[in-house]
């Protein structure tokens, strides 16, 4: 008895995400071709885009770099659309050079329009759900020059506590307990109610159901969904 005590203690792991995390900026990625042109264009320019929506989901901000295209570009923008379909403007850019743009765009500027989501929910939904795409235009290619399909980018594991710059430690969050012992999971509970416990889920011989993924299944529990962690994309359906 006193062995299996001591293995079980020596498994007892507290998952927690910082309070930062739990209301953080969210970043989405794209490389910009000609190839993902809509239909595709033959150029040699390429490009960079990141994009963020801001924690409190009031505005979207964009940096995009872009290198070798036919010309300065006439204007950028993010549009909706699936990666196969040319969609309508729904961020413009306010300004676009030789080189570059960055900028933010207020919830409060965003008016819809036809083939448009109607309100800014719909706006910051597409964005998540990979229905959106960076495009930038040029003189020789006005439909679009490069284009880049917008996607989640990774979140990097958060330790077990974070200091600030100040030096203090930040307020961690706990979001579920487990026992882990010979790939074994022990759920007690946690995540205000919202993760069940007094199950046990056996992770023997099961290498897909790798921490990050329990990471993110912890993180949907309190709402916070960033597309990607680690090297996850897919919860654990059965936490």
């Amino acid at each position: 008895m006193k062995r299996i005590l001591g293995l079980l203690a020596a498994g007892l792991l507290l998952f927690a995400v910082p309070a930062a995390v739990l209301a953080a900026d969210e970043d989405f990625g794209a490389d910009l071709t000609g190839d993902a042109q809509v239909p595709p264009v033959t150029v040699d320019g390429t490009g960079e885009a990141s994009v963020t929506i801001a924690d409190d989901e009031s505005s979207v901000s964009w940096d995009v770099t872009y290198t070798g295209l036919t010309g300065d570009p006439a204007a950028g923008h993010i549009h909706i659309g699936a990666a196969d379909v040319a969609g309508p403007v729904m961020i413009p850019f306010d300004e676009v050079t030789a080189t570059g743009s960055s900028g933010t765009f207020e919830s409060s500027a965003y008016t819809g329009g036809e083939g448009l989501p109607a309100d800014w929910a719909g706006v910051l939904e597409a964005i998540r759900d990979g229905n959106a795409y960076v495009n930038v235009h040029t003189a020789a290619n006005p439909g679009g020059e490069i284009r880049g399909q917008l996607e989640a980018s990774a979140v990097k594991p958060p330790p077990t506590d974070t200091i600030s710059e100040s030096g203090d430690a930040q307020t961690l969050l706990p979001l579920g307990i487990l026992l882990a012992v010979g790939g074994v999971a022990f759920v007690l509970g946690g995540g205000g109610g919202r993760i069940q416990g007094g199950r046990i889920l056996d992770y023997t011989g099961k290498p897909e159901r790798q921490m990050c993924r329990l990471y993110l299944s912890l993180m949907d529990k309190m709402n916070v969904r960033p597309g990607k962690f680690g090297d996850a994309a897919k919860a654990l359906e059965e936490v």
